[in-house]
């Protein structure tokens, strides 16, 4: 053997043993249950039967109801020695926001062939945000037809590849390629990321078509419910608000009913163009005609806090790093009445989430000696709208960014049903994937895969703010594998999503499973526990897509 292998075979025993000695501190880094019991039933329930009180009126984003919770979050926090983490000394984090509301009058769809117009109907088969930059935005000119509406050259597709969009509006399917991995494949299907797509082509409008196997499950009427919830934008201090693409001047969701008008005397049916989709198969054509969408947006300055509160940590060498743990304090406030109730008290969404950080707060707190790394409390405002408070500190940390080492999310606590397995959404793609292994080995847990990538969970919560900044984070969900063999968690799951998620009867007044909800709070602690004591900070996987798309130095 010469001496080079020599030298390999050496450096390989050394990077063995250091892999070795990560693996053995980590298998000692799981927290003792003395603190794991400091997460009690009871304490969820309690936090969660004020926040979700009819009293607050539902935590609207800007309203008395979210003021007043926020005010209980910072007495708590305060009441268990933290320190203020906002600024100016306080704990709040002041979110300037623009809010948005549509007018009806003013905001059209018109497919225009010839001398024959077809009127789409605004909140019956088209649904739009507005546009949060200009009040009047119009969007006129040819369609094309652009499939899924991705261009992601890192995994060899491209719907744009064979048509040329220039000053057109784009009709594009709701999501990404199933080839696509859980989380890209919800990165491409953003909407933000589409008109960023779009508007490099030349696109100057975005039409996005809600039909397939998602609308079997979810109809467009519930979508609409969705859009009829306020909308809001965060504004920075040039008064430009967040997500903008000013070379899209207008852009809409419409029902498969209205996608059929679209497709009319194009080369490919609407369901030939699906059954494509399907396959993952890239496609782009013009279609036939004109479209003519215009959008009028009233405007109104708001504003909400996030709060904030720190733990400092007690090594010396790690005490300015920092573990945040995040839930979002807003719900939806007063709207439609359904079953003769206006109050969307949001009580598992998320006023458990709320609740969890308390317990977890607590539990910190109550260490005889803090964790070595600082711990980040962050209550959020306006994740309903589209994750504004979480984004907005992550684009004005309280904290440098390049000093928060990870972020455990946590939207909705398990309390449908006792669960026998945990899903870490983004820990596929960093060293979180090891915590979540180890605290679900100590709890006798399994770890599934993401049960449903369709979904695009991974951008539809806080966590992903601070992966758009660099930050390794997870985003807890439990399984559908249940301890009841006769209970089936997905089912049931289903069943909340489609009856309660999102209504006045997501309350405290629902069958909830409170001891469920602890063990799963205490399974986030656990991440976040190890997370802060062990010395290897958190890192992205070598390669992974993520960290290519948003890693920044440290």
């Amino acid at each position: 053997m010469t001496w080079r292998r020599w030298l390999l075979v050496i450096a390989a025993l050394g990077t063995l043993s250091v892999a070795a000695a990560q693996e053995k501190e980590k298998s000692q880094l799981f927290p003792p249950a003395s603190l794991l019991n400091q997460i009690t039933p009871e304490g969820i329930r309690a936090n969660m039967n004020y926040l979700a009180d009819d009293l607050l009126e539902g935590r609207g984003t800007g309203t008395r109801g979210y003021a007043l919770a926020a005010l209980y979050m910072r007495s708590r926090f305060e009441g268990l020695g933290l320190k203020p983490g906002g600024v100016k000394g306080d704990y709040f984090q002041p979110v300037p926001l623009r809010h948005l509301t549509i007018v009806p009058q003013g905001t059209t769809l018109e497919i225009i062939r010839q001398s024959h117009v077809d009127r789409i109907p605004l909140a019956k088969d088209f649904i739009t945000g507005g546009n949060g930059l200009v009040t009047y935005s119009p969007a006129e000119g040819p369609i094309a037809f652009v499939g899924y509406g991705v261009s992601a050259p890192e995994f060899g597709y491209d719907d744009f590849a064979a048509v040329d969009v220039r000053e057109k509006i784009v009709v594009e399917f709701f999501g990404a390629p199933s080839t696509f991995a859980a989380a890209p494949r919800a990165y491409y299907s953003d909407g933000f990321v589409k008109s960023k797509i779009a508007a490099a082509h030349g696109a100057i409008g975005v039409i996005e078509i809600w039909a397939g196997p998602i609308a079997e499950r979810i109809p467009f009427e519930r979508l609409v419910q969705f859009f009829q919830e306020p909308q809001f934008r965060w504004i920075d201090a040039r008064g430009i608000p967040n997500e903008s693409v000013p070379e899209i001047r207008a852009t809409a969701m419409v029902s498969e009913k209205a996608a059929l008008k679209l497709f009319e005397g194009a080369r490919k049916t609407l369901r030939q163009a699906l059954d494509d989709a399907s396959q993952n198969k890239p496609q782009g054509f013009s279609l036939v005609g004109d479209v003519a969408l215009h959008l009028t947006t009233r405007f109104t300055p708001a504003e909400s806090s996030n709060v904030v509160a720190i733990l400092p940590g007690s090594d010396p060498a790690l005490k300015n790093e920092y573990v945040v743990f995040s839930a979002h304090l807003d719900h939806l406030g007063i709207g439609e009445a359904i079953k003769g109730d206006v109050i969307y008290n949001g009580a598992l969404d998320n006023a458990s989430g709320s609740s969890a950080l308390l317990e977890i707060a607590r539990a910190f707190s109550e260490m005889p000696t803090p964790p070595r790394r600082s711990i980040l409390f962050l209550s959020v405002t306006g994740e309903e709208a589209g994750l504004l408070g979480s984004d907005y500190i992550a684009s004005n940390p309280t904290v440098p960014i390049s000093q928060i080492a990870a972020n455990v999310n946590m939207d909705g606590v398990a309390l449908l049903y006792d669960f026998k397995d945990l899903v870490g959404i983004g820990v596929d793609h960093s060293s979180l994937s090891r915590e979540l292994a180890d605290v679900a080995r100590h709890m006798n847990l399994e770890v599934s895969p993401e049960p449903m990538p369709e979904e695009a969970f991974f951008i539809r919560s806080d966590q992903y703010s601070f992966v758009k900044q660099g930050v390794p984070a997870v985003f807890l969900t439990e399984g559908f594998k249940t301890v009841d063999p006769k209970l089936n968690g997905k089912s049931i799951s289903l069943e909340w999503e489609s009856t309660i998620y999102h209504t006045p009867q997501d309350d405290m007044k629902q069958k909830l499973n409170f001891e469920a909800g602890a063990k799963f709070t205490r399974a986030d602690f656990a991440i976040g526990y190890e997370l802060a004591q062990e010395t290897e900070r958190p890192h992205w996987n070598n390669g992974d897509f993520f960290q290519t798309k948003f890693s920044k130095p440290h």
